[in-house]
């Protein structure tokens, strides 16, 4: 008897999801993905839009079978206001969308954007610690710090204490009890739209005294990104619990979106280690449609560099000849898979997308601005915390990743239980 093969499509972006709320929604759920996944909130940067968000995760959720949600800002920019109000409420509403509807773990719940997103980010942890388990933060402010609801704008005093940072935190969630979400946080010190200093030190300082931790709970190591080196500083609680990392690269810019972190988050979030997932079909993207390390994936450069893979304190260790990804990559080459080798890796591509750019600095909205766009979307900037290209001479990175195709075996499979 013949069987009559036809192709299947793989997973594709559903989007303005019908959640119960006003704020848009997009949600990607993966073909193969765990029996109960964890989600990514990818979020965008100002002028940018929910689309710009997609292809961070996309491969990596492809991977390890986790789902992403990407809400729509309101205006130009995310209103990052530490409050258990407006955007940050309608987010926690399209997370228990995918909890209801997907049978996603509450317990594995995390944030993660750049920019304007990075600034929600931080907003989001400090407001809904009872329902985020943590956060990966790439050149934002610290919470409190944003003044501009969805305008670009932000005040960091630099004589404010790490006790007055903390109490923001706390304030915005005055009756939670609970262990506090997990932080990663990124920035390069060549930012000129939210300025390295004194951003970066406020955020460390906020999040270090909420999770009551000093410098004698951290390890320092450097690794080697794509093109960045980076400074680390992993935190573990009185448990041994990696529960702070922060990290800085001399010279990088603002936008963060495109330098291969996104693999670095997911093994910071734990969502790189496999579990049972259900469903068929080529979900997971295989070696064809991985990126190449070759010149561009992350090593473990030198002593203790740090792994991509590893879950411990700073993930250290991993291979010093770095981080391959034959396996698992994004099938737009902007990642690799990382999970398994040390550091995080990007292939030597990485697509970019859309928006325009700023060349805002200081703490005001004004700055002069460079509409400069590259395909996919673009929105019109405002000065806003969008991406600047004057320290790095780049493009703003986004990402396009393309749909696989199911495998044969897949479709067999789907063909004989369709017969049966």
């Amino acid at each position: 008897m013949l069987l009559t093969i036809s192709p299947s499509l793989a997973a594709s972006w559903q989007t303005r999801v019908n959640y119960g709320g006003n704020t848009p929604m997009d949600l990607y759920v993966p073909d193969k993905v765990d029996a109960s996944p964890g989600v990514v909130v990818s979020l965008h940067y100002c002028s940018g839009n929910a689309g710009n968000a997609h292809g961070w995760f996309q491969g990596l959720a492809d991977q390890h079978g986790f789902l992403i949600i990407t809400p729509q800002a309101g205006g130009n920019c995310f209103d990052a206001t530490p409050a258990r109000s407006g955007e940050r409420e309608a987010i926690t509403k399209m997370v228990q969308y995918a909890i209801t509807q997907h049978h996603a773990d509450p317990t594995r719940v995390f944030a993660a954007g750049a920019s304007s997103g990075a600034c929600m980010t931080n907003a989001l942890l400090a407001a809904y610690p009872d329902v985020f388990a943590g956060g990966s933060v790439l050149a934002g402010v610290p919470a409190g710090a944003w003044t501009g609801g969805n305008a670009y704008g932000w005040t960091t005093p630099a004589n404010r204490t790490a006790a007055q940072w903390g109490d923001i935190v706390r304030k915005a969630s005055p009756n939670f009890t609970g262990a506090r979400p997990r932080v990663q946080l990124w920035h390069g010190t060549a930012d000129t739209t939210l300025n390295y200093e004194p951003n970066f030190a406020a955020e460390v300082s906020q999040w270090s005294d909420v999770l009551g931790l000093s410098h004698s709970d951290s390890k320092t190591s450097t690794f080697k990104g794509s093109p960045d080196t980076w400074n680390r500083a992993s935190f573990t609680n009185a448990a041994g619990t990696l529960v702070l990392e922060s990290n800085y690269a001399q010279g990088a810019p603002h936008d963060l979106s495109g330098r291969g972190l996104w693999a670095d988050a997911v093994r910071f979030f734990g969502l790189d280690m496999d579990a049972p997932s259900t469903g068929e079909g080529a979900g997971g993207a295989d070696g064809t449609g991985g990126s190449d390390a070759s010149g561009g994936g992350s090593s473990a450069s030198g002593a203790g560099g740090q792994g991509g893979s590893a879950s411990g304190a700073g993930g250290q260790g991993g291979s010093a000849n770095g981080a391959t990804s034959g396996t698992g990559g994004d099938a737009s080459g902007s990642t690799g898979s990382g999970a398994t080798t040390g550091g995080a890796a990007q292939g030597t591509g990485g697509a970019t997308t859309g928006g325009s750019t700023s060349n805002a600095s200081g703490s005001t909205a004004s700055g002069d601005s460079d509409p400069t766009t590259t395909g996919g979307d673009s929105a019109s900037d405002d000065g806003g915390c969008s991406f600047s290209v004057a320290s790095s001479g780049q493009l703003p990175g986004g990402a396009l990743v393309g749909l696989l195709v199911a495998g044969l075996g897949a479709v067999v499979r789907r063909r004989r239980q369709s017969a049966a």
